[in-house]
């Protein structure tokens, strides 16, 4: 089993500045396989669109994401 790569904070920031958050990105924020990154990828999409909202293909609100994992930018 490969172990999953935990990023440093410096990497980290960077990846939770974008805008939009791919499968690659929540992987890498979340330390996880793609396959639990798209699951959570596609669970915050039906939430947004069960709100009437629209997406871009494949990408989520990276804002989403930081609620989901429960991020603490500021610190």
């Amino acid at each position: 089993m490969k172990s999953k790569k935990i990023l440093p904070a410096d990497q980290m920031l960077v990846t939770l500045n974008k805008q939009w958050a791919t499968i690659q990105d929540i992987m890498l924020v979340g330390s996880l396989g793609r396959n639990k990154a798209r699951d959570i990828k596609n669970e915050i999409a039906e939430k947004i669109k069960q709100e009437g909202k629209k997406l871009p293909n494949n990408l989520v609100p990276m804002e989403k994401v930081i609620e989901y994992f429960n991020i603490n930018v500021e610190y």
